[in-house]
């Protein structure tokens, strides 16, 4: 499967952004109902119910606006999660205003200490208190202008009692919201911990550790996928064909030029192989010195040439560990599959060629 790519990962953000925004929405629709509930009730007068809607919807426009352009892309929170909880209060503040009635104002309060919750999925507690104090200030605001307005309209006893529980409600949750966020970035970074060990755990476990190639039981995995696959198939031109590799005189290098020699030629030869063979084609190491080269959907008349380039490329490589003119090669036996073949028949007459190849002078291709 090919990594995401990196608009793939924007996308899926502004996806998830979206879908939180919309959750904003439904909040503030429940204040609307309010509004629109106030109006039916007599307790507030038309005009401002309509400037409240009409705000409003510019406001929620706004913001779906700028995320479908991407502008928000640019700021330091692209989720712009103070903007959707802090924006949706101006109107409501507004609306507030001409309520008649104290206990109706209440309301809105018990629902923007609702839209503050939504700082959870984001925001720390820095930030969450100074959404909190925003709004605290924003209602005494309210009450003084009210007081200097409409002085009927106020009853200050009531008032204070409202401001002191209103100021604690928005502390408790304002605190246990940034404690909810702090749980939340903790546990997205141990889920990010995981799973990199897992990738290691996967990689530990399919891995040759030296060449970075699959190791035996992954590439013997493929090849009996690639042999079920070449059996379904009806018979045609194409088949699948595969080589069994062994380094000539690999122990020799050791025993003479050391275990860092052996290392760098496995690494060297490894990494050569890889760029001989087609993009469809695997290779995986399948012993001290050997590999196992998989070529799906190839014929006869193309075995034989894949695996020769492979040769002629390990034989023109050179070694720093190893004196200069030594050449390592590489000796091959290749077979192709026969439909209904075991794939353990398969891999024996690969394997009975190579060692025909190497009791033969080394260095050379033999098909079976």
């Amino acid at each position: 499967m090919s990594a995401e790519t990196i608009e793939q990962r924007i996308q899926r953000a502004q996806a998830l952004r979206l879908k939180r925004m919309i959750w904003g929405f439904a909040n503030h629709g429940c204040t609307a109902l309010a509004v629109a509930g106030l109006y039916m009730g007599g307790f507030l007068p038309l005009a401002p119910m309509m400037v409240f809607f009409a705000s409003s919807i510019l406001i929620g426009t706004l913001q779906v606006l700028i995320l479908q352009f991407g502008i928000n892309l640019r700021f330091r929170d692209p989720s712009m999660t103070m903007a959707q909880i802090v924006w949706p209060v101006l109107p409501s503040l507004y609306a507030m205003f001409f309520v008649a009635l104290p206990q109706g104002r209440i309301l809105f309060l018990l629902l923007a200490a609702g839209g503050l919750m939504f700082g959870t999925l984001a925001l720390n507690r820095r930030q969450m208190l100074t959404i909190a104090w925003f709004f605290w200030l924003g209602y005494l605001g309210l009450v003084l202008l009210l007081t200097w307005k409409k002085p009927d309209h106020v009853y200050w006893p009531l008032e204070a009692v409202t401001l002191f529980a209103y100021g604690s409600v928005l502390s408790i949750i304002a605190y246990l919201g940034s404690f909810i966020s702090h749980l939340r970035q903790e546990l997205g970074a141990r889920n990010r911990e995981l799973k990199h060990a897992n990738l290691e755990l996967v990689e530990l476990a399919t891995r040759d550790p030296l060449t970075s190639l699959p190791n035996r039981r992954t590439v013997m995995e493929q090849f009996e996928r690639e042999v079920a696959r070449s059996d379904r198939q009806s018979a045609g031109p194409k088949a699948l064909g595969i080589s069994v590799l062994d380094i000539d005189h690999f122990k020799r290098i050791n025993d003479t030029y050391g275990h860092q020699a052996g290392d760098e030629i496995l690494r060297k030869v490894s990494r050569t192989i890889e760029a001989a063979i087609r993009k469809g084609d695997y290779i995986g190491r399948i012993g001290g010195e050997e590999f196992l080269i998989i070529f799906p959907e190839t014929t006869p008349d193309m075995t034989v040439p894949a695996a020769e380039r492979i040769r002629r490329a390990v034989e023109a490589l050179r070694f720093d560990a190893l004196p200069e003119g030594y050449q390592v090669t590489v000796s091959q036996g290749v077979a192709l599959h026969h439909a209904g073949e075991p794939l353990e028949s398969t891999f024996k007459r690969a394997d009975e060629a190579l060692y025909q190849a190497k009791n033969s002078g080394r260095n050379q291709v033999l098909a079976a």
